[in-house]
């Protein structure tokens, strides 16, 4: 049996291995894509946007609406694809379990 010593000396691993992991994922990185790779958003794993990139006959469009939507898709697609990558470290770390509380 696990006393208070072992338990917080665990949770102190724990804290210092997720530290770890948010610093990893800081330098891990993203694309997402809208409209047949016409606009591109690169991400890392801390859900931040790192750029975008649009083609330049997009930018030439009379079609404005056109590319607010395919930017909003590609950094939604970037995001959704850093947080996959988060919990996919998570679950590493945790070796699958899902702790209350520490979902990214």
């Amino acid at each position: 049996m696990l006393g208070i010593k072992d338990f917080l000396q665990q949770a102190r691993g724990l804290k210092d291995k997720m530290e770890e992991m948010q610093e990893s994922l800081a330098e891990k990185t993203v694309v997402g894509n809208a409209g047949g790779d016409m606009v591109k958003a690169e991400a890392n794993g801390a859900q931040e946007i790192l750029s975008i990139q649009i083609e330049r006959d997009l930018l030439n469009s009379d079609d404005p609406e056109l590319l607010q939507d395919l930017i909003v898709s590609a950094v939604n697609d970037a995001l959704l694809k850093s947080k996959k990558l988060a919990q996919e470290e998570m679950s590493k770390l945790t070796g699958g379990f899902k702790i209350p509380g520490l979902d990214l």
